[in-house]
């Protein structure tokens, strides 16, 4: 099995670099590696991709941020590299996939700042408002959210209750399992009317950790990597989530509203679609507990990570059942 230190050496020689690069470790996702390189006065992001070898979902990608650096945006998006055969995708022999883009300054932003919070809702507003315009020849490569049924048919019932037996770890959250079973199946009651929401190109994953900011300002929105067309309104309801975590609890409520506001500022929800957030924003909090699940059983992640995205998914979900929140 290849290393992640000779996946790096081996993606870096696929590329005409004008001085001698140096790779260091950087912020790295559950789904990639991420290495932070330098090349004599200019720097680069690799990333190698860890949760599949599809050429063409990559190359997608790629497509889509293309299309978005013909668009005024006030911040940055990423912007591929090609290898030395001319492709921005490279394939290595390990079957692993990587690829190069120009570093983009800044640093991440924090929900702890509210000028962060706000700017990054309008941001995710500005964004949501040129992807209703990008038109692309190739289908979406990602199924939507409100397809939960059918993307985690995999992950039954009986085997998501059972993931709780895997690990002692795992026992104890066993009625968490049960508790995000049951909002599943109410979600899913719900998909329809979810599925009759004005759609298009979303990003999917816009979050904290998927944004640069410098001083106050969001300057870039990074990982591109799942979108796809959906609800127009998941792409305000996946970055809410990312304001319900036990440690900013305190503030939760007039952090939702800050962003919500800046979102809704730019992009004008219909009433039904401020009427069904709650429900996209446990949508999202199902699917990232379902994607991890699948990965727990496939042996991607220990234990210890599906308990940390249980819990967060079950208190997210709870959250919003206590507070009924109203955009």
């Amino acid at each position: 099995m290849t290393s992640i230190e000779e996946q790096i050496e081996a993606a870096l020689g696929r590329y005409r670099w004008q001085a001698p690069c140096i790779a260091e470790a950087g912020a790295s996702g559950m789904n990639n590696t991420t290495r932070i390189v330098s090349s004599g006065e200019k720097k680069y992001v690799l990333r190698i991709y860890n949760n599949h070898g599809d050429a063409d979902t990559v190359r997608f990608e790629h497509d889509m941020l293309k299309a978005l650096t013909r668009e005024k945006l006030d911040f940055q998006v990423p912007e591929p590299v090609p290898n030395k055969a001319g492709d921005s995708v490279t394939m290595l022999e390990d079957g692993k996939l990587a690829c190069v883009f120009r570093y983009i300054e800044g640093v991440r932003p924090t929900p702890e700042n509210s000028a962060h919070v706000s700017s990054l809702g309008a941001a995710t507003g500005k964004l949501c408002k040129v992807l209703s315009g990008v038109k692309l020849d190739r289908m979406p490569q990602y199924s939507a959210y409100y397809e939960l049924g059918q993307t985690y048919a995999a992950m039954d019932k009986p085997s998501f209750l059972g993931l709780a037996n895997m690990s002692e770890y795992l026992r104890e959250q066993a009625q968490q399992f049960g508790y995000l079973q049951n909002e599943r199946e109410t979600v899913l009651r719900a998909c329809e009317d979810v599925a009759g929401l004005p759609r298009q190109w979303i990003h999917g994953d816009i979050c904290f950790g998927n944004a640069l900011s410098t001083g106050d300002r969001i300057a870039g929105i990074l990982d591109f990597e799942f979108v796809t067309v959906d609800s127009r309104a998941m792409e305000l309801a996946v970055l809410m989530v990312d304001l319900l975590k036990r440690e900013i609890a305190a503030g939760s409520s007039e952090k939702l509203a800050l962003v919500a506001d800046a979102f809704l500022s730019i992009v004008e929800l219909t009433a039904e679609e401020r009427k069904l957030l709650p429900t996209l924003m446990k949508l999202r909090l199902l699917d990232v507990a379902l994607h991890f699940a699948l990965r727990f059983r496939e042996g991607l992640d220990g234990p210890e990570v599906l308990s940390g995205i249980v819990d967060s998914s079950a208190y997210g979900c709870e959250w919003i059942a206590k507070h009924k929140p109203v955009y």
